[in-house]
Protein backbone atom coordinates (compact mmCIF):
# COMPACT_ATOMS: atom_id res chain seq x y z
CA UNK A 1 0.00 0.00 0.00
CA UNK A 2 2.93 2.56 0.94
CA UNK A 3 4.86 2.20 -2.29
CA UNK A 4 1.87 4.48 -4.65
CA UNK A 5 3.08 7.98 -5.37
CA UNK A 6 1.58 10.12 -3.04
CA UNK A 7 1.42 14.13 -2.54
CA UNK A 8 0.43 17.21 0.09
CA UNK A 9 -2.13 19.02 -0.99
CA UNK A 10 -2.89 22.32 0.83
CA UNK A 11 -5.90 24.74 -0.34
CA UNK A 12 -6.03 27.75 1.61
CA UNK A 13 -9.47 29.08 1.47
CA UNK A 14 -11.60 32.11 2.54
CA UNK A 15 -13.98 29.92 4.89
CA UNK A 16 -11.84 26.47 4.80
CA UNK A 17 -8.83 25.11 4.47
CA UNK A 18 -8.44 21.46 3.26
CA UNK A 19 -6.00 19.09 3.45
CA UNK A 20 -4.93 15.98 1.68
CA UNK A 21 -2.84 13.18 1.31
CA UNK A 22 -3.35 11.94 -2.55
CA UNK A 23 -2.20 9.11 -4.19
CA UNK A 24 -2.09 9.50 -8.14
CA UNK A 25 -5.08 8.48 -9.64
CA UNK A 26 -6.24 11.20 -7.36
CA UNK A 27 -7.42 8.76 -4.67
CA UNK A 28 -7.71 11.35 -1.27
CA UNK A 29 -6.15 8.91 1.21
CA UNK A 30 -6.24 10.88 4.12
CA UNK A 31 -8.30 14.25 4.75
CA UNK A 32 -8.37 17.42 7.26
CA UNK A 33 -10.23 20.51 6.90
CA UNK A 34 -9.90 23.65 9.34
CA UNK A 35 -11.83 26.29 9.74
CA UNK A 36 -10.27 29.42 8.45
CA UNK A 37 -11.04 32.27 10.55
CA UNK A 38 -10.98 35.84 8.60
CA UNK A 39 -9.59 38.29 11.77
CA UNK A 40 -6.99 36.34 13.00
CA UNK A 41 -3.15 37.29 12.41
CA UNK A 42 -0.82 34.96 10.10
CA UNK A 43 -0.01 32.81 13.21
CA UNK A 44 -3.13 31.71 14.38
CA UNK A 45 -3.62 30.28 10.87
CA UNK A 46 -0.09 28.63 10.16
CA UNK A 47 -0.69 27.19 13.63
CA UNK A 48 -3.80 25.83 13.42
CA UNK A 49 -2.88 24.40 9.88
CA UNK A 50 0.31 22.74 10.92
CA UNK A 51 -1.23 20.77 13.25
CA UNK A 52 -3.85 19.56 11.17
CA UNK A 53 -0.79 18.73 8.79
CA UNK A 54 0.99 16.93 11.58
CA UNK A 55 -1.67 14.48 11.87
CA UNK A 56 -1.67 13.67 8.23
CA UNK A 57 1.86 13.28 7.99
CA UNK A 58 1.92 10.98 11.04
CA UNK A 59 -0.55 8.63 9.25
CA UNK A 60 1.06 8.32 6.10
CA UNK A 61 4.47 7.78 8.10
CA UNK A 62 2.57 4.81 10.15
CA UNK A 63 0.82 3.59 6.76
CA UNK A 64 3.73 3.62 4.72
CA UNK A 65 3.46 6.32 2.46
CA UNK A 66 6.17 8.89 1.61
CA UNK A 67 4.58 12.13 0.41
CA UNK A 68 6.60 13.65 -2.60
CA UNK A 69 6.03 17.04 -1.59
CA UNK A 70 3.30 19.17 -0.24
CA UNK A 71 1.37 21.62 -3.17
CA UNK A 72 -0.49 24.91 -1.85
CA UNK A 73 -3.35 26.61 -3.19
CA UNK A 74 -4.16 30.30 -2.46
CA UNK A 75 -6.58 32.90 -3.65
CA UNK A 76 -5.14 35.34 -5.46
CA UNK A 77 -1.29 36.31 -6.46
CA UNK A 78 1.95 34.99 -5.66
CA UNK A 79 5.23 37.43 -5.16
CA UNK A 80 8.06 36.63 -7.57
CA UNK A 81 9.74 34.30 -5.71
CA UNK A 82 6.54 32.25 -5.76
CA UNK A 83 7.27 31.31 -1.83
CA UNK A 84 4.86 34.12 -0.45
CA UNK A 85 1.28 34.91 -1.10
CA UNK A 86 1.20 38.93 -2.45
CA UNK A 87 -2.27 39.52 -2.65
CA UNK A 88 -5.00 37.10 -1.48
CA UNK A 89 -8.33 36.92 -0.26
CA UNK A 90 -7.11 36.33 3.12
CA UNK A 91 -4.59 39.16 3.64
CA UNK A 92 -3.36 38.17 6.98
CA UNK A 93 -1.04 35.69 5.01
CA UNK A 94 0.21 38.57 2.68
CA UNK A 95 3.78 38.79 2.56
CA UNK A 96 4.10 35.61 5.10
CA UNK A 97 6.83 33.10 4.35
CA UNK A 98 3.98 30.03 4.32
CA UNK A 99 6.25 28.20 2.26
CA UNK A 100 9.53 28.02 4.26
CA UNK A 101 7.26 27.63 7.37
CA UNK A 102 5.84 24.23 5.44
CA UNK A 103 9.36 23.41 4.66
CA UNK A 104 10.95 23.67 8.05
CA UNK A 105 8.34 22.01 10.02
CA UNK A 106 8.33 18.55 7.86
CA UNK A 107 11.17 18.66 5.33
CA UNK A 108 9.23 18.35 2.14
CA UNK A 109 9.90 20.64 -0.60
CA UNK A 110 6.61 22.92 -0.86
CA UNK A 111 5.37 24.75 -4.49
CA UNK A 112 2.58 27.15 -3.77
CA UNK A 113 0.51 28.55 -6.67
CA UNK A 114 -2.94 30.22 -7.71
CA UNK A 115 -6.11 28.22 -6.48
CA UNK A 116 -7.85 28.54 -10.44
CA UNK A 117 -4.17 27.08 -11.86
CA UNK A 118 -4.83 24.26 -9.21
CA UNK A 119 -9.15 24.26 -9.85
CA UNK A 120 -7.87 23.44 -13.61
CA UNK A 121 -5.22 21.38 -12.72
CA UNK A 122 -7.68 19.13 -10.73
CA UNK A 123 -9.85 18.47 -13.50
CA UNK A 124 -7.68 17.74 -15.93
CA UNK A 125 -5.83 15.41 -14.43
CA UNK A 126 -8.61 13.52 -12.33
CA UNK A 127 -11.89 14.93 -13.30
CA UNK A 128 -14.34 15.79 -15.73
CA UNK A 129 -12.02 17.34 -17.85
CA UNK A 130 -9.42 14.65 -17.95
CA UNK A 131 -7.15 14.97 -20.97
CA UNK A 132 -9.35 18.22 -23.13
CA UNK A 133 -6.58 20.07 -24.72
CA UNK A 134 -8.29 23.22 -24.10
CA UNK A 135 -10.44 23.34 -20.46
CA UNK A 136 -12.05 26.09 -18.99
CA UNK A 137 -12.82 25.80 -14.98
CA UNK A 138 -15.43 28.44 -13.76
CA UNK A 139 -15.14 28.44 -9.96
CA UNK A 140 -18.62 29.96 -8.43
CA UNK A 141 -18.41 29.96 -4.59
CA UNK A 142 -17.91 33.56 -2.58
CA UNK A 143 -15.72 34.59 -5.08
CA UNK A 144 -15.81 34.01 -8.95
CA UNK A 145 -12.78 32.38 -10.43
CA UNK A 146 -11.13 31.05 -13.81
CA UNK A 147 -9.03 28.95 -15.59
CA UNK A 148 -8.08 27.61 -18.41
CA UNK A 149 -5.41 24.93 -19.81
CA UNK A 150 -4.43 25.76 -23.54
CA UNK A 151 -2.46 22.90 -25.20
CA UNK A 152 -2.09 21.10 -22.29
CA UNK A 153 -0.82 23.62 -20.34
CA UNK A 154 -2.06 26.10 -17.60
CA UNK A 155 -2.32 29.10 -18.68
CA UNK A 156 -0.05 31.62 -16.84
CA UNK A 157 0.33 34.78 -17.98
CA UNK A 158 -0.55 37.58 -15.47
CA UNK A 159 1.80 37.00 -12.36
CA UNK A 160 1.50 33.45 -12.74
CA UNK A 161 -2.20 33.09 -13.54
CA UNK A 162 -5.41 34.26 -16.06
CA UNK A 163 -5.61 37.41 -13.60
CA UNK A 164 -8.80 38.26 -12.00
CA UNK A 165 -11.52 37.52 -14.56
CA UNK A 166 -14.36 37.41 -11.54
CA UNK A 167 -14.33 40.96 -12.29
CA UNK A 168 -15.31 41.51 -15.41
CA UNK A 169 -17.45 44.58 -16.02
CA UNK A 170 -21.12 42.94 -16.62
CA UNK A 171 -23.61 45.49 -15.24
CA UNK A 172 -21.28 49.57 -14.98
CA UNK A 173 -24.13 50.64 -12.34
CA UNK A 174 -24.62 47.62 -10.61
CA UNK A 175 -23.08 47.25 -6.66
CA UNK A 176 -19.52 47.55 -5.92
CA UNK A 177 -17.85 44.66 -4.38
CA UNK A 178 -15.77 44.22 -1.44
CA UNK A 179 -12.64 44.49 -3.93
CA UNK A 180 -13.77 47.72 -5.49
CA UNK A 181 -15.44 47.02 -8.81
CA UNK A 182 -18.44 48.49 -9.68
CA UNK A 183 -21.22 46.21 -11.94
CA UNK A 184 -18.76 42.98 -12.08
CA UNK A 185 -19.53 39.51 -12.66
CA UNK A 186 -18.80 38.86 -8.84
CA UNK A 187 -20.90 41.68 -7.25
CA UNK A 188 -24.00 39.87 -9.29
CA UNK A 189 -23.80 36.19 -8.97
CA UNK A 190 -21.15 35.02 -6.56
CA UNK A 191 -22.67 33.34 -2.96
CA UNK A 192 -23.23 36.65 -1.11
CA UNK A 193 -25.61 37.77 -3.38
CA UNK A 194 -26.88 34.77 -4.26
CA UNK A 195 -28.04 34.64 -0.62
CA UNK A 196 -28.74 37.93 -0.53
CA UNK A 197 -31.51 37.50 -3.47
CA UNK A 198 -32.83 34.55 -1.75
CA UNK A 199 -33.39 36.30 1.68
CA UNK A 200 -35.34 39.37 -0.52
CA UNK A 201 -37.64 36.65 -1.88
CA UNK A 202 -38.09 35.34 1.17
CA UNK A 203 -39.21 38.94 2.85
CA UNK A 204 -41.39 39.68 0.16
CA UNK A 205 -43.28 36.59 0.35
CA UNK A 206 -42.85 35.72 -3.54
CA UNK A 207 -41.51 32.81 -2.25
CA UNK A 208 -43.13 30.73 1.10
CA UNK A 209 -40.56 28.02 0.76
CA UNK A 210 -37.85 30.54 1.42
CA UNK A 211 -39.55 32.60 3.84
CA UNK A 212 -40.21 29.38 6.04
CA UNK A 213 -36.28 28.65 5.72
CA UNK A 214 -35.68 31.76 6.87
CA UNK A 215 -37.97 32.32 9.86
CA UNK A 216 -36.38 28.76 11.10
CA UNK A 217 -32.53 29.69 10.66
CA UNK A 218 -32.48 33.54 10.08
CA UNK A 219 -30.50 33.57 6.83
CA UNK A 220 -29.86 31.95 3.61
CA UNK A 221 -27.34 30.52 1.69
CA UNK A 222 -27.38 29.11 -2.17
CA UNK A 223 -27.83 25.93 -0.93
CA UNK A 224 -31.17 27.06 0.60
CA UNK A 225 -32.53 28.09 -2.70
CA UNK A 226 -31.40 24.79 -4.53
CA UNK A 227 -33.43 22.98 -1.87
CA UNK A 228 -36.39 25.57 -3.08
CA UNK A 229 -36.11 24.98 -6.47
CA UNK A 230 -35.79 21.22 -6.59
CA UNK A 231 -39.25 21.53 -4.29
CA UNK A 232 -40.93 23.26 -7.36
CA UNK A 233 -40.95 27.02 -5.82
CA UNK A 234 -41.09 29.06 -9.39
CA UNK A 235 -39.29 32.15 -8.01
CA UNK A 236 -36.53 30.12 -6.99
CA UNK A 237 -36.46 28.59 -10.26
CA UNK A 238 -36.58 32.29 -11.48
CA UNK A 239 -33.48 33.00 -9.64
CA UNK A 240 -31.30 30.38 -11.03
CA UNK A 241 -32.10 31.62 -14.32
CA UNK A 242 -31.21 34.50 -13.36
CA UNK A 243 -27.77 34.20 -11.87
CA UNK A 244 -27.10 31.52 -14.58
CA UNK A 245 -27.71 34.50 -17.14
CA UNK A 246 -25.22 36.62 -15.71
CA UNK A 247 -22.69 33.72 -15.59
CA UNK A 248 -23.39 32.52 -18.94
CA UNK A 249 -22.57 36.35 -20.23
CA UNK A 250 -19.36 36.40 -18.40
CA UNK A 251 -18.96 32.73 -20.20
CA UNK A 252 -19.22 33.86 -23.83
CA UNK A 253 -16.47 36.82 -22.88
CA UNK A 254 -13.83 34.82 -21.90
CA UNK A 255 -15.11 31.84 -24.53
CA UNK A 256 -13.71 34.74 -27.47
CA UNK A 257 -10.81 34.88 -25.79
CA UNK A 258 -9.46 31.40 -24.92
CA UNK A 259 -11.45 29.21 -27.44
CA UNK A 260 -11.91 25.98 -25.06
CA UNK A 261 -13.32 22.57 -26.35
CA UNK A 262 -14.52 22.08 -22.70
CA UNK A 263 -16.15 24.52 -19.80
CA UNK A 264 -16.46 22.99 -15.80
CA UNK A 265 -17.96 24.91 -13.38
CA UNK A 266 -17.14 24.16 -10.29
CA UNK A 267 -17.20 25.84 -6.57
CA UNK A 268 -19.55 25.58 -3.75
CA UNK A 269 -22.73 27.13 -5.93
CA UNK A 270 -22.04 24.75 -8.37
CA UNK A 271 -24.13 22.39 -6.29
CA UNK A 272 -27.20 23.51 -7.52
CA UNK A 273 -26.66 21.35 -10.45
CA UNK A 274 -28.86 21.77 -13.89
CA UNK A 275 -30.66 24.42 -12.47
CA UNK A 276 -26.98 26.72 -12.51
CA UNK A 277 -25.16 24.75 -15.50
CA UNK A 278 -28.13 24.97 -17.81
CA UNK A 279 -28.83 28.53 -17.89
CA UNK A 280 -25.14 29.52 -18.27
CA UNK A 281 -24.91 27.56 -21.24
CA UNK A 282 -28.33 28.54 -22.65
CA UNK A 283 -27.09 32.42 -22.36
CA UNK A 284 -23.28 31.68 -23.41
CA UNK A 285 -24.78 30.14 -26.66
CA UNK A 286 -27.10 33.49 -26.68
CA UNK A 287 -24.75 36.08 -26.48
CA UNK A 288 -21.62 34.68 -27.45
CA UNK A 289 -20.12 34.83 -30.70
CA UNK A 290 -20.89 31.66 -32.79
CA UNK A 291 -18.01 31.19 -34.19
CA UNK A 292 -16.42 30.73 -30.58
CA UNK A 293 -19.34 29.32 -29.04
CA UNK A 294 -20.19 25.98 -31.49
CA UNK A 295 -16.23 25.47 -30.25
CA UNK A 296 -17.62 24.83 -26.58
CA UNK A 297 -18.77 21.22 -26.75
CA UNK A 298 -20.60 20.86 -23.58
CA UNK A 299 -21.03 22.80 -19.93
CA UNK A 300 -20.88 20.88 -17.29
CA UNK A 301 -20.39 19.71 -13.32
CA UNK A 302 -17.42 19.32 -11.41
CA UNK A 303 -17.13 16.52 -10.31
CA UNK A 304 -14.49 16.84 -7.53
CA UNK A 305 -16.31 19.18 -4.98
CA UNK A 306 -14.79 21.33 -2.81
CA UNK A 307 -11.82 19.68 -3.06
CA UNK A 308 -10.37 20.72 -6.37
CA UNK A 309 -8.38 22.87 -5.51
CA UNK A 310 -6.61 21.05 -3.14
CA UNK A 311 -6.28 17.77 -5.57
CA UNK A 312 -4.52 20.11 -7.98
CA UNK A 313 -2.37 21.34 -5.31
CA UNK A 314 -1.34 17.57 -4.91
CA UNK A 315 -1.03 17.12 -8.60
CA UNK A 316 1.66 19.64 -8.42
CA UNK A 317 4.47 16.92 -7.04
CA UNK A 318 2.54 14.53 -8.92
CA UNK A 319 2.31 15.63 -11.92
CA UNK A 320 5.42 18.06 -11.85
CA UNK A 321 5.31 18.89 -15.67
CA UNK A 322 2.29 21.13 -14.91
CA UNK A 323 3.90 22.85 -12.23
CA UNK A 324 4.23 26.81 -12.57
CA UNK A 325 7.83 27.16 -14.53
CA UNK A 326 8.44 30.53 -12.70
CA UNK A 327 9.18 28.41 -9.61
CA UNK A 328 12.23 26.57 -11.13
CA UNK A 329 13.47 24.39 -8.85
CA UNK A 330 10.54 23.75 -6.13
CA UNK A 331 9.43 20.76 -7.94
CA UNK A 332 12.02 17.85 -8.64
Amino acid sequence: MGSRPTAIGVDIGGSFTKMGLVAQDGEVLFRAIQPTPQESPAETHMRAILAKLTELVKWAEVNGFSPQGIGVSVCGYLDASGDEPDYINLHALDHYPVSALLREAFGFPVVMDNDMNCGVLGEYVFGAGKGVPRLMVMTVGTGIGMSVILDREVFRRSAGTTGNPGHIIVQPDGPICPAGCRGCLESIASSGPISRRAEDLARSQRSTALAGMLAAKGQLTPEDLYHAAEAGDLAAQETWLEVGAWLGRGLASWVEIFTPEVVIVGGGVAKAGHWLIEPIEAEMRRTGEPYFTRRVREVKQSRLGQELAMLGAASLYLYPQYAPRWQAGAVA
